[in-house]
């Protein structure tokens, strides 16, 4: 087994423990609440593993009965976990400087406890509803050059579907639906479309819903990192059914208009063409749109006269303090910069990995204006 993922789990494990014992050490003496807690605790626990595990062979109801409340609890253990640690470097401080009665003590792991299970649930609550009802963010975008007969076009942008277990066929219907009402001219989809694995959009025939897309000039899409990890091959058999315009490390002429470069993901493809190469053949003069997953190297786009480069896969770090770490990792973790006369948007994603909740952060589709003189 990969010593990583050995690491990651004896982690999850006692940070389990931890938020474990915070709730048992003030149960109360009856044996079958403490057999019930340590069942639906073990529940909880597993339920993300087990599926993550049993994702190509279980049944794909059973699938989605363990994912939620698994991925959910990812969510959960980690705001509990920062909640407890710092009400208990508060009480240990306490402790230290006026000392503590057993009695008290006592009252404030009541407290603690009850407190952190209500505030992570009014958390939740918050973020699933911002995931479920994305916002619509338009940014304006002028490119200097003549894109043929096209003074302006309307441009939707969405990245990081994740479709699956968690977001499956009646979230794509949803997303579809919105997007359509924008009435775009054309439609740019910054990859990961698949989540862990394809099986799920097979089975519930996804691809239906895709047919559904409406714009006059196409629908383009880039790989991501999530179409290599759930196998590149099952996912390329689902993508193929789409009949959307697949770009990997390629490029297509627009209405002899514009171009739409997708380059292939840089961790699933790391001997991917460099965007110099790949730009062969293409009149740089008509407006050059990118679509990369990671926003890595910005500069490059900028050495190669993109005009406009749209990506994802930061998720804007999902959930707090995810964001304020995304904005530093990445020169641009999420929104619109402009450098010289090339233009990037990230997009924090339509939809998510594992916990459905979006907290500091809002799921969202981009409308870009480009105005072409």
């Amino acid at each position: 087994m990969n010593p990583f993922f050995i690491i990651v789990f004896l982690l999850y494990t006692l940070i389990n423990v931890y938020i474990f014992y915070k709730v048992w050490r003030i149960l109360p003496k009856s044996q079958a609440v403490k057999i019930t807690y340590i069942a639906i605790y073990f529940f909880v626990f597993s339920s993300f593993i087990i599926a993550m595990l049993g994702r190509n062979v279980l049944p794909l109801s059973l699938q989605k009965f363990l994912y939620f409340p698994g991925t959910s609890w990812l969510g959960f253990m980690m705001y509990l976990l920062l909640f407890f640690a710092i009400t208990d470097l508060v009480y240990f401080l306490c402790r230290i400087a006026i000392g503590i009665s057993y009695k008290v003590t006592e009252i404030f792991r009541k407290i603690q406890v009850f407190t952190g299970y209500f505030l992570v649930i009014c958390l939740a609550i918050y973020g699933y509803y911002q995931f479920k009802h994305p916002q619509i963010a338009e940014q304006q975008i002028r490119i200097h050059k003549e894109a043929g007969s096209y003074k302006s076009l309307k441009v939707v942008g969405i990245s990081d579907l994740h479709l699956g277990v968690n977001i499956d066929k009646n979230s794509l219907k949803q997303y579809v639906e919105l997007i359509n009402a924008q009435k775009p001219d054309l439609i740019l989809i910054a990859g990961d479309i698949v989540d862990n694995n394809a099986l799920p959009l097979e089975k519930e025939k996804m691809w239906e819903e895709f047919e559904q897309l409406q714009a006059p000039l196409g629908v383009y899409l880039c790989l991501g990192n999530h179409e290599y990890l759930s196998g590149i091959q099952p996912s390329m058999d689902f993508l193929k059914k789409t009949k959307l315009h697949i770009l990997i490390d390629d490029f297509e002429l627009v209405d002899n208009s514009l171009y739409i470069i997708g380059r292939d993901d840089k961790q699933g493809n790391p001997q991917r063409k460099d965007l110099k190469n790949l730009r062969d053949g293409i009149d740089s003069t008509l407006p050059l749109i990118l679509l990369d997953h990671e926003p890595f190297h910005l500069e490059e786009a900028e050495a190669n006269g993109i005009d406009l480069q749209f990506s994802g896969h930061t998720h804007n770090g999902q959930m707090w303090p995810g964001n304020l770490i995304a904005s530093k990792i990445y020169e641009l973790g999420y929104g619109y910069k402009q450098k010289g006369a090339t233009h990037y948007y990230v997009s924090s994603g339509l939809g998510l990995w594992g916990p459905q909740f979006r907290i500091g952060t809002q799921s969202e589709i981009v409308i870009f204006d480009i105005q072409f003189n």
